[in-house]
């Protein structure tokens, strides 16, 4: 005979032996633990020296083309701001309307507190530099709303090193200077993967007494096992952007360097002795002669530089070698025009080409900044190509905005907002003028 002791474990037999069995559970995924690597450091390192940011920026800055770059897929993923969608009933000619802030007093009080347009923006930078954006979360008193969010600077993130027990990182780790870091000034804030739903982050918030923590939305990992890598910072690795900050430097040292002489004068002494008479020129000391010297220099190239010497014409008289049999004539005065190299366009072909290699893995067409593909017809990119390039761009975007949106899912499905509504970052759509007199129209993809 068994006695039931509680859920799960009974008592058999006259010595009353304790048997287990095994409850039913609700089935979850596998998870896989990140091992720490990082010796006595408490953070997980993001490059080798914990600096990646930091070190790129300063290369990054410099890169005229990476920066107008990084503008294009910033303004093109932000759209004209997000706006508010709700699904129609099925069968409408719209899967999507656009329903104004206005219509949700409740939604358009949160958005003007945590100014809707301008979180984006910087949640949407760092999302297209870095591949990720951490975002609090912060709860009421009670934890049934959240009724804040606010975006940190990933430059100046860390995630904290893994729980050795769970092998789950549990907090991301603020400091604005990692450089000299000092860890008084760190600010730790708890950490949600984003493939947690919202109801296993409110158990956990509850379990742990949280009231507010962060979420990374980020990209897929791939060869990196905590920080995502941005596919288009491979032109700062292989080089290309080194080959693009290498010319103009190399253009302005040459400019400062070179000898800027645009004629070379030879005068023969015997134009002197021409001139101011053999004797004349004889008494003349020294000091003298080389005054009389610089001054028909100062004549000559008062006489050929500016506009006002255009077709003027200088007169230089011949003479006979006199310390020679041969009577050869020699040049009074001999100008001889001096080439300027550093207007021979060298390496330009190279850093079109650098430029290129930049904006390719960015998925930005060069006609897109005003450039060209190295050896193309049109190195700047026709309308037409404008047009092309733009929509293709605003294509790719669909998988980014899965990422960027989820933020007001999360809101939403938490503050128990109408479950119809989505968030939908839409776009200018550039078109012909036969079919919009504006040359633009609005898309939602």
């Amino acid at each position: 005979m068994s006695t039931r002791i509680s859920d799960g474990i009974y008592s058999v037999g006259k010595n009353r032996v304790a048997i287990v069995f095994n409850k039913t559970l609700e089935p979850t995924h596998s998870s896989v633990k990140i091992t720490k690597s990082n010796g006595d450091s408490d953070v997980c390192n993001w490059g080798d020296d914990n600096l990646y940011p930091q070190n790129f920026d300063k290369k990054f800055a410099k890169c005229g083309t990476a920066l107008g770059g990084l503008e294009v897929l910033t303004t093109s993923h932000f759209g004209t701001g997000f706006s508010l969608y709700k699904e129609t009933e099925q069968g409408a000619s719209e899967d999507y309307v656009a329903v104004p802030f206005s219509q949700y007093p409740e939604i358009y009080q949160f958005f003007r507190k945590v100014k809707i347009d301008l979180f984006y923006k910087d949640v949407i930078h760092d999302y297209e530099k870095w591949s990720w954006s951490p975002v609090e979360y912060l709860l009421s008193p009670n934890g049934d709303q959240i009724i804040s969010i606010k975006r940190h600077d990933a430059s100046w993130c860390r995630l904290e090193v893994p729980n050795e027990s769970t092998g789950m990182i549990e907090n991301v780790i603020v400091n604005s200077d990692w450089e000299s870091r000092k860890k008084e000034n760190d600010v730790k804030i708890p950490i949600f993967s984003q493939m947690l739903s919202v109801d296993e982050i409110k158990e956990q918030a509850k379990k742990r007494k949280i009231t507010n923590f962060v979420i990374p939305h980020m990209d897929t990992l791939s060869i990196q096992k905590v920080y995502p890598l941005k596919g288009w910072h491979s032109s700062f690795k292989n080089g290309w952007v080194d080959v693009v900050l290498a010319i103009p430097e190399f253009k302005k040292f040459m400019f400062e360097n070179q000898l800027n002489f645009k004629y070379l004068i030879h005068i023969a002494d015997d134009y002197f002795v021409h001139r101011y008479g053999a004797e004349v020129w004889k008494e003349m000391t020294p000091k003298e002669q080389e005054d009389k010297r610089n001054e028909l220099v100062d004549s000559i190239d008062k006489k050929l530089a500016g506009n006002e010497s255009a077709g003027r014409s200088l007169i230089s008289p011949f003479f006979r070698d006199r310390n020679s049999n041969s009577n050869d004539l020699i040049k009074g005065v001999q100008i001889e025009t001096i080439k300027q190299d550093q207007s021979n366009g060298d390496f330009l072909l190279d850093a079109s080409a650098g430029n290129s290699e930049i904006l390719f893995p960015m998925g930005v067409d060069p006609c897109l900044l005003g450039a060209g593909i190295p050896g193309g017809k049109n190195l700047s990119g026709s309308g037409s190509d404008k047009r092309e390039a733009y929509t293709i761009l605003c294509s790719r975007l669909p998988s980014k905005h899965a990422v960027t949106l989820e933020i007001f899912l999360t809101v939403r499905d938490w503050n128990g907002w109408d479950q119809t509504l989505i968030g939908k970052f839409p776009n200018v759509q550039l078109t012909t003028l036969d079919k919009n007199p504006t040359g633009q129209s609005t898309s939602v993809v």
